[in-house]
C-alpha cells in the first residue's frame, strides 16, 4: 500500500513547474469523478460534464494529460488493495495531506483515516442487531470532506459481516465542490451506496449531486425515502420540521 501511495505523490509531482501541484490535484479529482460518473448517470448534466472534461484536457499537453488515466489507475490498484487486505484507507485524503495541500487560511485539514475508524467504532451502532430488523443501515456526514468517516463506517459493516454495497446507504455534504468530488471518488470505488452533495449543511442550500452507481442502480434513493416515512409517522409528519436528512433525500 505505501508503495502505491509514494507512486501517486510522485506522479502529482511529477508535471514540473509549469503546473502547481494544488491545481494538478484538482484537475486530477475533477476528470477522476466526471470519467467515473458519465459511465452510468445519463442525466441532464451528462453533456455539462463530458464538455467540462474536454475544458480541464486542453490545459495539458498530450504527454501530461496521459498522466491522468494512469494516475486514476493506481488509485484504484490503492482502493482494491485495501479492499483485499480488508482495511479500508482514505486514499485520497492522505494524498492531499501528503503533498502539503492543507489550507491554513480556511482552516481545511483532513481527519486521519485512524481516527475515522476510531469515532465509527466508538458510536456504538449495533450493525448486526440493526439489519435483523432493517433492509440497511444509513449514515449522514454533513460536512463529509474527502469521505474519510463514511469509509470507516463501510468498513465497519463489512467488519460485521455485511456487504456494504448491499447493507448501507450514505449521504454526505460538503460546500467544497474538490471535497464532493473526492468523496464521491471514494464511495464510487469502494462501492458504497452514496448521495454527495456540494451544499452548505448550516444553510440548507444545495447545488448538485453525485450519486455513486451502487446508489443509483440499489435505488437506494426510494429505500431511504420510504424510511424516513416509516421513522416520522402518519401522526408527526405534518408537524416535524423536515430534518437535513429529509431534505438531502428529496433533493
Amino acid at each position: 500500500m505505501e508503495n502505491i501511495h509514494h507512486e501517486l505523490v510522485k506522479g502529482f509531482q511529477s508535471f514540473g513547474a509549469a503546473f502547481r501541484v494544488a491545481d494538478v490535484f484538482r484537475d486530477f479529482v475533477e476528470l477522476a469523478a466526471i470519467a467515473l460518473i458519465n459511465q452510468y448517470a445519463f442525466d441532464t448534466e451528462w453533456e455539462q460534464r463530458e464538455n467540462r472534461y474536454h475544458e480541464i484536457r486542453k490545459k495539458y499537453p498530450e504527454a501530461d494529460f496521459c498522466r491522468f488515466p494512469e494516475m486514476l489507475g493506481v488509485l484504484m490498484l490503492a482502493v482494491n488493495k485495501a479492499q483485499e487486505q480488508g482495511v479500508f484507507d482514505d486514499v485520497l485524503g492522505r494524498l492531499y495531506m501528503d503533498l502539503g495541500l492543507g489550507n491554513d487560511s480556511s482552516g481545511q485539514y483532513f481527519t486521519p483515516y485512524c481516527i475515522s475508524k476510531l469515532m465509527s467504532a466508538l458510536g456504538g451502532l449495533d450493525v448486526a442487531g440493526k439489519l435483523k430488523t432493517e433492509k440497511f443501515v444509513s449514515v449522514l456526514e454533513p460536512t463529509c470532506g474527502s469521505g474519510a468517516n463514511l469509509i470507516a463506517f463501510a468498513e465497519h459493516v463489512r467488519e460485521a459481516g455485511y456487504t456494504p454495497s448491499q447493507k448501507m446507504a450514505a449521504m454526505g455534504v460538503d460546500i467544497d465542490i474538490l471535497c464532493v468530488q473526492m468523496c464521491f471518488i471514494q464511495c464510487q470505488l469502494y462501492r458504497i451506496p452514496a448521495k454527495i452533495v456540494h451544499g452548505n449543511s448550516l444553510t440548507r442550500e444545495f447545488w448538485s449531486a453525485w450519486c455513486t452507481s451502487d446508489w443509483i442502480f440499489g435505488s437506494f434513493s426510494q429505500s431511504m425515502a420510504e424510511k424516513i416515512e416509516a421513522e416520522r409517522g402518519e401522526k408527526t409528519a405534518a408537524a416535524a420540521p423536515i430534518t437535513l436528512e429529509e431534505q438531502l433525500v428529496l433533493f
